[in-house]
């Protein structure tokens, strides 16, 4: 195991302007992620989830369920709830505190690179952790609440921590980094693709270019490495059960969720099959190149020109870049979200080439300075200009699927006056927009069914399709209208996926202005819901009962039209 982490290999000092280099990237990293976390709608499924959280705090209750990934995420917005609701003496919840536990996280992340110096040097340690800060793809969503945070959290920090101990040996590190196995395999079923993507990831670190794979070297020295290392292994896979343990059972509250792994397997692998959220092979491919190319393109060319150079840890990393990859084009689940685990790999690699290139001409650092510069402003604009859809709006971001529009945001202040000043309910809403309004008007008196009798509330909120049937309902006291709800974009979708020439590419890249469909139909796909507002009495006065019948129609009455 000598080859893999020498033991002799002396973490370098820091000097005065690398530890200024790192606060400097620390505070732009926090202003990022923490600036305006709050301004726009939850998606779907942040909604789900900022409420689950709130109700593990109000009502101490959690159970896992496949469909909604594992534990970690919830108790980490619970926390952050609590914590902000001390700092601001107030309950707690909101968009912004239940973005702020994986916008921490982010940042987290950043400063994980910190443990590359060791392996990689300073310059590419700073590098990675400045590409791991403002990756698009990576700021976008760990501003977001979702579980792919603190399952990119946990894998670093297996990894690095491992590496740690085998070079130093310290238990310690040992510890964190089954502590860090535990948080990634609590927080989302991605750490089972993790596991078949170690195959060729170690499979690509033994292959020395010109001295072939000595299996059987290699595994008698694993084997050596193994049993003088038995106790503190055997340790930290008790640690790392009992941590897991722990958190999938809700503190052993639940213990028939004490081996959630044949129920997420399962689950996952019937929705790898089914293609729920599906798209062609090719998928993540533009979305990488599109953000990412600051990261993507300097590893492969890294790669490229220097795989027979390359140590232990150089050729793991890319044989799991390359690698993970290939596995997401394959897996039938396509969700901008599972990017980042793709570029996760990818993020040590870069920050060694771009350590590379600071060593270059001047003109190839220029050329460098366009390149970050280009990066950022993806980033900034992805998170900060166009981090919603609508279909009012033509710009768009492909890296963004499906989010709740902007306009959603009206009708929630307006439920919630209503509920200020007495109205119950406040609203009825049914259909669609159950998510996220259970969220959003959660304070307010609301009713989640369509209403029925004499009940004649200020707003009702309803699907499209059952507008007609409400009206009649409601009567003539209302004013109807149409809100979007959700919006999409997802250009090379089937069945009819929408193929830019190349004036519409080049529009569409430096100005995010979509291109029409085929049918000259606006782009931006949508879900509308339809709004009556009330307009007459809260009570509608009682209906008179009919006149009688006349004895017999008069007798101008009596034909027919």
């Amino acid at each position: 195991m000598n080859e893999a982490a020498p033991r002799s290999a002396a973490e370098p000092p820091f000097s005065d302007l690398e530890k200024k280099a790192w606060i400097a990237l620390f505070a732009l990293s926090a202003l990022l992620h923490l600036v305006q976390l709050g301004s726009h709608a939850l998606h779907h499924d942040e909604s789900i989830h900022a409420w689950a959280a709130l109700h593990l705090i109000q009502d101490g209750t959690y159970k896992y369920d496949p469909v909604y990934h594992g534990p970690v995420q919830y108790f980490a917005v619970a926390l952050a709830y609590k914590t902000w609701g001390l700092l601001t003496l107030s309950s707690g919840d909101s968009d912004f505190s239940a973005r702020l536990a994986p916008a921490l996280g982010g940042i987290a992340l950043s400063m994980m690179a910190l443990l590359l110096r060791r392996r990689f040097g300073p310059a590419a340690a700073f590098a990675t952790g400045v590409l791991a800060a403002f990756s698009p793809n990576l700021l976008y969503y760990s501003r977001f609440c979702r579980d792919d945070i603190w399952s990119l959290l946990g894998t670093a920090g297996l990894f690095l921590w491992l590496d740690q101990y085998l070079a130093r040996g310290r238990l310690r590190d040992l510890c964190f980094a089954s502590l860090s196995a535990s948080v990634a395999f609590a927080s989302k079923e991605n750490f089972y693709v993790l596991l078949a993507l170690m195959v060729p990831s170690v499979a690509a670190a033994w292959a020395e270019p010109g001295r072939g794979i000595d299996v059987w070297n290699r595994l008698r020295r694993i084997i050596d490495w193994l049993e003088a290392h038995t106790v503190p292994l055997v340790g930290a896979l008790l640690l790392f059960f009992c941590v897991s343990e722990v958190l999938y059972t809700f503190f052993l509250v639940h213990p028939e969720s004490g081996n959630p792994v044949f129920d997420a397997i399962s689950y996952w692998w019937g929705q790898h099959k089914l293609e729920r959220v599906g798209g062609p092979k090719t998928f993540y491919l533009p979305r990488l190149l599109q953000y990412e190319f600051a990261i993507v393109l300097p590893a492969l060319a890294f790669i490229a020109t220097r795989w027979s150079r390359f140590t232990f840890a150089e050729r793991f990393l890319a044989g799991w870049a390359l690698s993970s990859v290939a596995m997401y084009a394959y897996l039938g689940e396509k969700a901008g979200w599972l990017i980042v685990h793709q570029v996760l790999p990818f993020l040590p690699l870069a920050g060694a080439a771009w350590a590379l290139l600071a060593g270059k001409g001047s003109r190839a650092r220029l050329g460098g300075a366009v390149v970050v510069a280009a990066s950022l402003l993806t980033a900034v604009t992805l998170s900060f200009v166009y981090p919603v859809l609508t279909p009012n709006s033509r710009k768009a971001e492909s890296a963004i699927q499906v989010q709740t529009c902007p306009e959603m945001l009206g009708l929630v202040d307006e439920i919630l006056a209503y509920g200020k000043v007495g109205e119950v309910p406040a609203a009825i809403v049914s259909g669609e927009a159950g998510w996220p309004m259970s969220w959003y008007v959660r304070k307010a008196p609301v009713n989640w069914q369509a209403p029925k009798g004499d009940l004649r509330p200020p707003i009702v909120v309803c699907d499209d399709a059952d507008a007609d049937k409400q009206a009649e309902v409601l009567g003539p006291s209302y004013k109807r209208d149409r809100v979007p709800f959700r919006a999409w974009w997802i250009p090379d979708v089937a069945p009819k996926p929408l193929r830019p020439n190349l004036r519409q590419l080049l529009l569409y890249l430096f100005t995010r202005e979509t291109w029409d469909r085929a049918d000259g139909n606006n782009p931006i796909g949508s879900v509308w819901v339809t709004v009556f507002r009330r307009t007459g009495p809260a009570t509608l006065p009682p209906v008179p009962p009919p006149a009688p019948a006349p004895a017999e129609a008069p007798a101008e009455a009596k034909g027919t039209s």
